[in-house]
């Protein structure tokens, strides 16, 4: 418990807020007891990758398609 107060105070002097501490808190205890769902977690990041990609028009399918065939 000491070392979480010590952790924060570090977060604090380097900029953090408390809502982003907060957060960081919450992420960490998530991590703790979802080991199995860190696959899960890369898959939902790559989704949103991918759908960032479509809403800002770098991906599209004629794209996706063009980058194919170049590729072989």
């Amino acid at each position: 418990m000491e070392y979480r107060i010590e952790a924060h105070n570090r977060l604090r002097q380097t900029g953090f807020t408390e809502r982003e501490i907060y957060q960081l808190e919450r992420l960490r205890q998530w991590f703790a007891t979802n080991v199995d769902g860190l696959d899960d977690l890369a898959t939902y990041r790559r989704l949103q990758f991918v759908r960032w990609l479509v809403t800002t028009g770098r991906l599209t399918e004629q794209r996706a398609e063009d980058e194919v065939h170049w590729k072989w």
